[in-house]
């Protein structure tokens, strides 16, 4: 009930007293104000009794006294909020154990093992053959579903549902006129709808997309923390929306597509900071799942050309 209280005044209170602005007023107000307490004991220096020769009465002494009161106690206030949220986060997202990812090899291992089941027998067999018994539409829905799972669960001190995860992947195309995404699958894809299924990395409609200013830049990854900052789609689901991550499917030099994870309802999130390191420890791993699959894709239809160049040489 106590970590459950302190992270609901933690959310409400973090971004007004970890802002920069607001933490600047405070620390000024308090040197100020401890400067002038010095100054007094010191030199018997007193501002109330300079304000009543030089410029107000008693009552207008007694107001200025008010406000320079509430001043010092708010940046106090402010103050003692940073120092607590700053050494005492409330993280609700720490990682654990991606079982998700077993089962996701067992599905890849028992795939090699029909691949080889197939070479090892006496039928006829082509390269062809063998790349029909790569499912990979099938398993890369199993390791996005894998994936949504697992980032519910890492989010222990919410309760997360189905909706409250929104997930999209697309596959590069490098398209006559420019390169572009192509939508490929979304999570949940029973209940979500998806408005942009195509998207033109050189299109100006497009260009405030997170997933654009990634691909056309040599940066991996992208967060929103705002949801203020994050392009308006004109989609139901921005309504809930509440912070953002994606990332860039790619190996070596070749870039495969890009993969959109939106959090919606819950602001699971206090920092920046917090959002890279749930990406690298929970969710880099699926990704590099689906990476796999689109390598082996790759290999699958360099082997098809190949065979198809050979038959006709």
């Amino acid at each position: 009930m106590f970590k459950r209280g302190y992270r609901w005044v933690y959310y409400k209170g973090s971004r007004f007293a970890l802002n920069k602005k607001n933490k600047l007023f405070s620390e000024l107000v308090l040197v100020s104000a401890a400067g002038y307490l010095l100054l007094k004991k010191t030199n018997d220096i007193s501002i109330t009794a300079w304000l009543r020769e030089n410029y107000l009465n008693s009552g207008g002494v007694s107001d200025f006294v008010l406000v320079a009161g509430a001043i010092i106690t708010y940046s106090l206030l402010v103050k003692c909020m940073a120092i607590l949220f700053e050494n005492y986060p409330a993280e609700n997202n720490s990682g654990i154990e991606p079982e998700e990812i077993s089962h996701c090899l067992l599905a890849f291992n028992g795939e090699i093992q029909r691949h080889i089941d197939k070479v090892k027998s006496n039928a006829p067999l082509t390269v062809n053959n063998i790349a029909d018994d790569h499912y990979f539409d099938v398993n890369i829905r199993l390791v996005v579903d894998a994936l949504a799972e697992h980032i519910r669960k890492c989010i222990r001190d919410m309760k997360i549902k189905r909706r409250d995860i929104f997930i999209s992947l697309y596959k590069y195309s490098e398209s006559k006129n420019s390169p572009r995404l192509e939508y490929v699958l979304h999570y949940d894809h029973k209940r979500d709808v998806v408005g942009s299924k195509v998207i033109p990395l050189g299109d100006d409609n497009y260009k405030d997309y997170e997933c654009v200013k990634c691909m056309v830049s040599n940066e991996t990854a992208r967060y929103v923390l705002d949801k203020d900052k994050y392009a308006k789609s004109g989609t139901k689901r921005q309504k809930s929306l509440q912070q953002y991550m994606g990332c860039k499917l790619h190996s070596g030099d070749k870039v495969f597509g890009f993969m959109n994870i939106e959090f919606h309802n819950h602001l699971v999130f206090h920092s920046e900071e917090g959002m890279q390191d749930f990406m690298e420890n929970n969710v880099f791993p699926f990704k590099l799942l689906l990476e796999y699959q689109y390598l082996k894709g790759d290999l699958f239809s360099t082997f098809s050309e190949f065979h198809s160049h050979w038959r006709v040489a």
